[in-house]
């Protein structure tokens, strides 16, 4: 792996920790996380499907 690739798994890494965080303390309502992390409700989605959560 190049250094690239290892700071873009970082940061994938980073991200999920950040969606789980924010969907568990707002007891899985997607529209409350997404507004949290400063995201729309479908970019939220479109990283749960993509990050398999």
């Amino acid at each position: 792996e190049t250094i690239e690739e290892e700071e873009v798994l970082r940061l994938e890494q980073k991200e999920i920790e950040m969606i789980k965080k924010s969907l568990e303390k707002n007891k899985g309502k997607r529209k409350a996380a997404a507004d949290e992390l400063g995201i729309s409700e479908r970019t939220l989605y479109r990283k749960i499907k993509q990050f398999d959560l």
